[in-house]
């Protein structure tokens, strides 16, 4: 899956929360639900399509700069590199970020329990696989689609052409 596609599917199931529970927004989030909120996020591994952020901004600086030095290539390949990786300690305030959206969707005591879940061993699985589940579901639907499409073009086409009209 593409990263675009992770990114658009995570900002679904972002904005899919933040509707779960509108009036959390209202209270203010305390230190232990906050930590809880961090513990889910990172046990359910929900910000690990977002590792790729960094690398990414990094190659688009990187294209950015070269298109108007090319001649500077490494030296410019090499300063982004480096001042991306001094920025790598700062993925963490993404993991903080994402956890405040879930602790404002979730009340602590839910997210207790969610996060039992993901130490579960079901929890464990689902996190590991449920993004190859959730790719091969989406697969699963282009390709039933493809076939009853195809099957509904030739169906109408048949019941259009016993009614006279030709395609």
């Amino acid at each position: 899956m593409s990263f675009i596609g992770k990114f658009v599917r995570a900002a679904i199931v972002g904005v899919a929360l933040t509707a779960v529970a509108p009036a959390a927004f209202a209270q203010e989030i305390s230190a232990s639900h906050l930590a809880v909120a961090l513990d889910v996020v990172k046990s359910a591994k929900a910000s690990r399509g977002f590792d790729g952020v960094l690398p990414l901004l990094a190659e688009q600086v990187e294209n950015k700069l070269i298109r108007v030095r090319p001649d500077l290539n490494k030296q410019i390949v090499q300063t982004v590199e480096d001042a991306a990786l001094k920025l790598a300690s700062r993925r963490s305030d993404l993991d903080n970020d994402i956890a405040r959206i879930w602790a404002k969707a979730f009340t602590e005591e839910e997210l207790q329990t969610i996060a039992a879940f993901y130490k579960s061993p079901a929890g464990i699985k689902f996190a590991d696989t449920g993004p190859k589940v959730v790719s091969d579901s989406y697969q699963a639907v282009d390709a039933w689609s493809n076939r009853v499409g195809d099957e509904l073009l030739q169906k109408a086409r048949d019941d259009l052409k016993a009614q006279g009209i030709q395609f």
